[in-house]
């Protein structure tokens, strides 16, 4: 059997695990099951990883690149505070409803470390947080730094509802559609 780096093995671990979790919770997706469905030895996860907690942590990197580059590529700056929390909220919600596994395997860890790590899912908000409030800063003209992080949460709530529903239903055309009612609140709200 040939070689395969490490940095591939791990790559492929975790989107086993993106799968597995998304099938079976968090808790539910044992290293063995990960490993199984990647194809490779449980003592390879283990020599990549080390603990699930660490293969975690990394499923939460490797998704909130692929959001964060998203976004970025989504979101031009140097634009109406409004139109940018738009662009966030509708960006956010349609990578939802395309990789259904990967968001609800992002919901999944979120609620595990929550119960299990709260220092981990604190770590993971903050992320998501710090990165959102950077893309709000571009704004022109700015939002006060005061109004700023609770303008994200507020963003965050109105997803994670969301998500919630589309999880629940499943229905992408409804999500949408609810999306583009929660932005044109936003908008409304932001727009003043």
């Amino acid at each position: 059997m040939a070689h395969v780096p490490t940095e591939v093995r791990r790559q492929q671990f975790i989107e086993a695990a993106i799968e597995v979790i998304a099938r079976e919770g968090a808790d539910g997706a044992t290293t063995r099951k990960i490993a199984e469905a990647a194809g490779a030895p449980l003592a390879t996860l283990h020599y990549c990883f080390q603990t699930k907690e660490n293969l975690l942590w990394a499923i939460f990197e490797h998704l909130h690149q692929i959001v964060q580059a998203d976004l970025e590529a989504a979101v031009p700056d140097a634009r109406p505070a409004a139109d940018i929390a738009a662009d966030l909220l509708n960006g956010t919600m349609r990578r939802a409803a395309s990789e259904p596994a990967a968001n609800r395997a992002q919901v999944e860890i979120w609620l595990w470390a929550e119960r299990n790590d709260p220092a981990m899912a604190v770590k993971q908000y903050d992320t998501y947080l710090q990165a959102w409030m950077g893309f709000l800063r571009a704004a022109t003209p700015p939002l006060p730094e005061e109004r700023l992080e609770t303008v994200v949460r507020v963003i965050f709530g109105l997803i994670d509802g969301l998500n919630m529903q589309l999880i629940t239903h499943g229905d992408e055309e409804m999500i949408l559609r609810e999306t583009a009612t929660a932005t044109a609140m936003l908008t409304a709200y932001l727009g003043d």
